[in-house]
């Protein structure tokens, strides 16, 4: 059990000394020889320390600085996927090939199998779907869709007319609302006219 006055247990007799007798001019005399053996002695190198736990600068001036910083590299979505596709190739170089081959195998196995009519219904109505729960992921969607259209456009300008001739691309692009004009049946309207003469 500890003893909170750091007295001695019951029955132990502590071994005392008996007391110097020290004048201050012996104090003083020790006291500048352990300076001069410090002044003397090689210095070393100060170990590294670890920092400090609280920041030594304040919180606002921390902060000014940190919007006066440029922040750290971050990597966009397209350099992370690029690293990961480069992992993936060196570790298992037949598995890119192949996922690329899925890809695009896939797709014409299903518009074999499903025909390309019902295939666009099964898109026209995931996408209105998408336009009922989140119009503006499926404007984002539309535009995204746009701009591939134009890249791979950009790109069919490029070859010779003769290998992309019947080649159709979609247009994702919003309709334009027709008159009520053009709504109408031409023949409808041909014969009116003619029940009118």
């Amino acid at each position: 059990m500890l003893n909170p006055l750091n007295a001695p247990p019951q029955g132990v007799k502590m071994l005392k000394s008996p007391p110097l007798k020290i004048n201050e001019a012996e104090i003083d005399q020790v006291v500048q020889a352990v300076m001069r053996e410090d002044a003397f002695k090689p210095k070393t190198k100060p170990r590294k320390t670890l920092p400090e736990i609280a920041p030594a600068v304040p919180m606002r001036e921390q902060i000014e600085d940190g919007a006066k910083r440029k922040p750290l590299y971050q990597p966009r979505f397209r350099h992370s996927a690029a690293t990961l596709a480069l992992a993936l190739t060196i570790s298992w170089p037949w598995l890119l090939p192949t996922l690329l081959g899925l890809a695009i195998v896939l797709p014409v196995i299903a518009c074999l199998t499903l025909g390309c009519d019902r295939i666009s219904r099964i898109v026209v109505v995931g996408f209105a779907r998408l336009y009922r729960l989140s119009p503006v992921k499926a404007e984002a969607l539309r535009s995204w869709s746009m701009r591939c259209v134009a890249g791979l456009e950009r790109l069919l300008a490029r070859l010779p007319d003769r290998w992309t001739a019947g080649l159709y691309l979609p247009d994702f692009g919003p309709t334009p609302n027709s008159s009520d004009w053009m709504q109408k049946d031409p023949f409808e309207r041909i014969r009116l006219e003619q029940a009118e003469i």
